[in-house]
């Protein structure tokens, strides 16, 4: 692996989304919503509150998706990177 700093950068960048990923997916705000249900709710509305944990949990997953995309598109990056002659990696 290359040690300039421009690729150490972008590898502890997308280390870094990763683990935010990590944190999300492990999050118990992913699985709330099993504990939502008429019986654990007080008011005229229990399926609303289910279906706006449900659709909070859509979000975490997909900020969670996007995070491990952008992790894998800062690593390509730097894959690219390293691939070049050292004199040109500044560059681009």
């Amino acid at each position: 692996m290359s040690t300039t700093p421009h690729l150490e950068h972008l590898r502890a960048r997308a280390i870094h989304l990763r683990r935010i990923s990590t944190v999300i997916g492990a999050s118990r705000a992913l699985t709330v919503h099993n504990l939502a249900g008429s019986d654990t709710w007080i008011g005229p509305t229990p399926q609303s509150c289910s279906d706006a944990l449900l659709a909070i949990r859509r979000q975490l997953q997909s900020n969670q998706q996007t995070l491990n995309d952008a992790a894998r598109a800062l690593d390509r990056r730097a894959d690219q990177l390293e691939c070049q002659p050292p004199s040109t990696r500044l560059a681009s």
